[in-house]
């Protein structure tokens, strides 16, 4: 199922950085970090579990390839899975 993209992107395109910036600091919920939050702000690093997981080769190929052969396809990986669940969890 692919999900609708509802942004003006070719609005959004044409506006100059002072417009992008007006708009969004006209949006409550998009106002800049002050220096007193980076005081409150407490790092996040999620907890992994060490597993042995076995996938088609196709996936694996898949994910090494739009990284560009490096190191990190596995966390590739696992932020899509992240987004799948984080999304479930929503729709609930």
């Amino acid at each position: 199922m692919a999900h609708e993209i509802r942004s003006d992107l070719k609005r959004l395109r044409n506006m100059s950085d002072e417009e992008r910036l007006r708009n969004a600091l006209d949006d409550p919920d998009a106002q800049p970090i002050t220096p007193e939050m980076w005081t409150k702000a407490k790092p996040f690093i999620p907890r992994k579990k060490d597993i042995h997981i076995k996938l088609d080769e196709e996936v694996v190929d898949y994910f090494k390839q739009i990284n560009d052969g490096k190191r990190g396809y596995q966390t590739l990986i696992n932020s899509v899975l992240r987004q799948y669940v984080e999304h479930h969890r929503a729709a609930k």
